[in-house]
């Protein structure tokens, strides 16, 4: 989800098989100008710039609708995606994580810097550790181990790894902290976690703010996130571009960071520094920021988002930044929404009859709807049929 588009490819045509079975999908997450999902088969789909092998179905052209990525491994599917700048990970039933694509900084873990179309297992952080959960950022990758220490590898010399170095890793190394933590979500050159004391903490670059301690300096291992407000901790955290998004134990969401398109919900267009409440009269369920838009999942099942709405991405139809949230206009009669994922100008979304909806930017075919226009509200997915 982060960072400028990429260069232009060739479209191609999309095999026939790539489709879900029964045309589900559970989970689908927004790249930088590529996007990617689950399929209720296990099997993962990718569509968008492949210019990088993002796509990893084996090459390195764009795909306007989605493509099988290629099976990591006999019998081993897919039980959670994420899509980052130029490369996508997936977690195996084998509890090994897969990654494809840019390779620059060492993004997909497997020891070197070479690009990779397909998927190439993620060496293990320590004998007998496997992955619970990834997370793809700009040009760096974290997971939480099965150990429940947080692991991260790629770029590191803005502190985006954790380990307390400015070096860059081709392998994961642990982050340290004197918690354990349950979640970890990586953003443009940062990342935070969940802690199991129920505190979020953020390392890496915090210019804008971004770490949400309150100053804006760079820090190579976790800091503590300060309280949103007395008594409330977090239940879920969510890095964006330059800004992060948690949910609160009040049921409230508060973001922090780069708020200069209104992304962080607040009515202002500022930065902050520590986090501050989104403006809603509905509770969220899921939160997602994007580049400069950010998009949560009302406790009504309304996808709502709000930010810079310059190329539709908040769904409402038409093309204004919004600082407080908007409904996404619904993407069919009856049709509710089920999670929502925000990337670089676009979004997307799962509806509630199982099929996948994106609006916004589709300058590389990231919405999959066959097309490149711009779409101000939600289209679908167009699956190819069997």
């Amino acid at each position: 989800m982060i960072g400028t588009l990429g260069a232009l490819a060739a479209v191609t045509g999309v095999p026939a098989a790539a489709r879900p079975a029964g045309g589900a999908t559970i989970q689908v997450d927004a790249g930088d100008s590529h996007t990617c999902a689950r399929g209720r088969d296990g099997r993962a789909y990718c569509w968008g710039d492949g210019s990088s092998g993002q796509l990893g179905n084996g090459d390195v052209v764009r795909h306007s609708s989605p493509v099988a990525v290629t099976a990591p491994a006999a019998g081993v599917s897919f039980t959670q995606l994420t899509a980052g700048y130029r490369q996508t990970c997936g977690l195996g039933s084998d509890a090994r994580a897969y990654c494809w694509g840019s390779n620059y900084s060492g993004e997909l873990g497997n020891g070197d810097n070479t690009d990779r179309p397909t998927p190439v297992a993620v060496k293990s952080p320590a004998p007998g550790v496997g992955f619970t959960q990834l997370t793809a950022g700009y040009s760096h990758t974290c997971g939480l181990g099965g150990d429940a220490r947080a692991y991260c590898w790629g770029a590191g010399s803005l502190g985006e790894l954790g380990d307390g170095s400015s070096t860059s890793r081709s392998t994961p190394v642990a982050v340290k902290s004197r918690v354990s933590f349950t979640q970890v979500s990586a953003g443009i050159s940062h990342t935070c976690g969940l802690g199991g004391d129920a505190r979020a903490y953020c390392w890496g670059v915090g210019l804008s703010g971004e770490l949400g301690n309150g100053d804006t300096r760079i820090r190579s291992t976790p800091v503590a996130v300060s309280a949103p407000a007395p008594g409330v901790t977090f239940t879920r955290i969510a890095a964006g571009f330059s800004n992060a998004c948690g949910l609160g134990s009040d049921a409230r969401a508060y973001c922090w960071g780069s708020g200069g398109f209104g992304q962080l919900g607040d009515g202002a267009s500022r930065d902050r520094s520590t986090p501050v409440a989104v403006q809603s009269p509905v509770t969220f369920t899921q939160i997602s920021p994007g580049v400069h838009h950010t998009c949560g999942l009302g406790g009504d099942a309304r996808a709502y988002c709000w930010g810079d709405g310059s190329s539709g991405q908040l769904g409402d139809g038409d093309t204004i930044n919004r600082p407080t949230p908007v409904a996404v206009t619904a993407p069919a009669p009856g049709v509710t929404f089920t999670r929502v994922s925000a990337g670089s100008g676009f979004t997307c979304g799962l509806g509630s009859d199982a099929r996948t909806y994106c609006w916004g930017a589709n300058r590389y075919h990231q919405l999959g709807h066959g097309d490149i226009r711009t779409h101000l509200t939600p289209v679908a997915v167009r699956f190819p049929k069997r």
